[in-house]
């Protein structure tokens, strides 16, 4: 079987493949950055003025991997693989989904900013929770819409 990263032009089996650890692979990416989310809950503002290295850890590695989802879904994952299996994997279907994942993220980022503004009526909060409340929002579902429309053309 053609290495993704190869000359020959690759397989349609590999192409499968290829398309469904990219399904798996954003699916398991939106539930960790779902679930790692709530670590965030202990840490409080006043916690990242005073010099606790975990936190300042914590934070740092949270907008990597924000950042590095935000390229996963802008590039349709393929990070590695060869010019032609990247534009063979991100056909018309996938830059659909592509596309509805970026709109449905859209929504739910201000969705939760809509509802960040009226906790705040209520409640103080902080910049830095305003502004994690509406990229997690926003990154997740999609990463998890793209995954589940992707998963949905594969069956």
């Amino acid at each position: 079987m053609p290495d993704p990263q190869g000359s020959s032009p690759p397989s349609a089996e590999l192409i499968e493949r290829l398309q469904r650890r990219r399904t798996g692979l954003a699916f398991f990416q939106g539930a960790v950055f779902l679930f790692w989310q709530t670590s965030f809950f202990r840490i409080t503002p006043k916690d990242l003025d005073v010099v606790h290295a975990t936190n300042h850890v914590n934070v740092s590695s949270y907008a990597i991997f924000a950042v590095l989802m935000m390229v996963f879904l802008a590039r349709s994952g393929g990070f590695g693989w060869s010019r032609e299996v990247r534009e063979i994997l991100n056909d018309e279907v996938t830059r659909e989904h592509r596309r509805v994942a970026f709109e449905t993220g859209f929504w739910a980022a201000m969705t939760a900013a809509l509802a960040i503004f009226i906790a705040s009526l209520f409640r103080p909060l902080s910049a830095f929770a305003a502004l994690h409340g509406v990229l997690s929002a926003g990154l997740a579902f999609a990463l998890l819409r793209f995954a589940l429309l992707e998963r949905r053309a594969q069956s």
